[in-house]
């Protein structure tokens, strides 16, 4: 029975959400501003990186993805230790950064910082599923289109 209500509570939110989403681009439309499209752009950017329930996705060790729930394509599940940072370290290696093979890693047995819950196991790299890649980096790259566009439409008013 409780299965049942989180699930329905999950459709309810997610379908919350989506109805926000199309009630500012509706607006958006109706008023013919780029303000109103840069706030539709963000808000379901923000949907997608931070809210939406999904799955962790953390393809590790055995090489099966990991079907837990997690909330936003950028969070890992919260039942495993050590998706977190596995999931965030795929998705920088990922991006090309040239600085991101920089960035300090704690599962070499040095210990880990305070805001590190648990480390990832040593010398364990994981992937996250093409989908979910694809969604986060579409909806950052959304993010830095509408940053970009609304410091030029500021600059040019």
């Amino acid at each position: 029975m409780t299965r049942g209500v989180l699930a329905m509570a999950k459709r309810t939110r997610r379908w919350v959400w989506w109805t926000g989403i199309a009630a500012v681009g509706a607006l958006a439309l109706y008023a013919g501003t780029w303000r109103m499209w840069a706030l539709t752009v963000l808000t379901w950017s923000m949907y997608e990186l931070c809210f939406c329930p999904t799955v962790c996705s953390v393809t590790a060790g055995e090489g099966r993805a990991c079907h837990k729930d997690a909330r936003g394509r950028l969070y890992a599940c919260r039942a495993v230790p050590g998706h977190q940072q596995i999931k965030t370290e795929a998705l920088w290696r990922l991006t090309g950064n040239p600085f991101a093979r920089l960035r300090p890693t704690y599962g070499d047995g040095g210990g880990s910082p305070a805001h590190r819950r648990a480390p990832a196991p040593s010398g364990e790299h994981g992937s996250v599923e093409p989908n979910q890649r694809l969604m986060a980096y579409l909806a950052a790259l959304a993010l830095v289109v509408v940053v970009v566009q609304t410091v030029v439409g500021f600059a040019m008013t």
